[in-house]
């Protein structure tokens, strides 16, 4: 065992499984915990979901950053964290805005830099159909705007080929959750057994 935690962020966009995943092994295992990176049931998340801006967002996660990721990690636990910045700067062309780049160049030395990551895809085809099942306002907005899809999908490509530490790709239409699951926690494992970590 090292003598600190593994910081793994799970990124995808909607309805890709990594959620589903990542419950499924959390609930498992007491070594692991689970973050929200966006969203959370904070207080902090809960008005940057009533106000939602980059600013927001980013004011959630370094939040959540010192809240929660932080002293999982100086307890030897492996963060599996829902969501991070790459939710934020993927939302272009808003986030291309000035005062966007300005908070993202601001608040991203306070946001603790993964280990490793895990990228949670789907085909387009496959996405949209799961968009429409859960068929909530935003979801349905981008099940009828396929081109924010694909932008968004460029961005999280871009930001998978640049990361140079530990990282997997896995497709979730084709692989069920339970082996999605398997994948995700045999790969965590791998890099908490043999990785040089760099956590906090």
């Amino acid at each position: 065992m090292k003598n600190k935690g593994l910081l793994i962020v799970c990124e995808g966009l909607d309805c890709s499984g990594k959620t589903t995943a990542i419950e499924e092994i959390v609930n498992s295992d007491e070594k692991f915990v689970y973050s929200k990176g966006i969203g959370s049931k904070s207080f902090v998340g809960r008005t940057a979901l009533k106000y939602p801006s980059t600013f927001m967002f980013f004011t959630e996660l370094v939040y959540n950053n010192y809240r929660h990721i932080k002293p999982s990690l100086s307890k030897n636990k492996i963060v599996l964290q829902d969501r991070y910045d790459i939710s934020i700067t993927s939302f272009v062309p808003l986030v291309n805005q000035w005062y966007n780049q300005l908070f993202t160049k601001f608040f991203t030395p306070f946001i603790t830099k993964p280990d490793a990551i895990v990228y949670f895809y789907l085909p387009i085809n496959e996405r949209i159909k799961r968009l429409k099942q859960k068929a909530t306002p935003y979801e349905m907005s981008l099940a009828e705007n396929p081109n924010l899809i694909i932008i968004r999908e460029k961005e999280y490509e871009k930001w998978y080929q640049e990361f140079s530490g530990p990282k997997i790709r896995i497709n979730t239409q084709e692989n069920s959750i339970r082996e999605t699951s398997k994948t995700l926690r045999r790969f965590v494992h791998d890099q908490y057994s043999n990785a040089s970590f760099n956590s906090i």
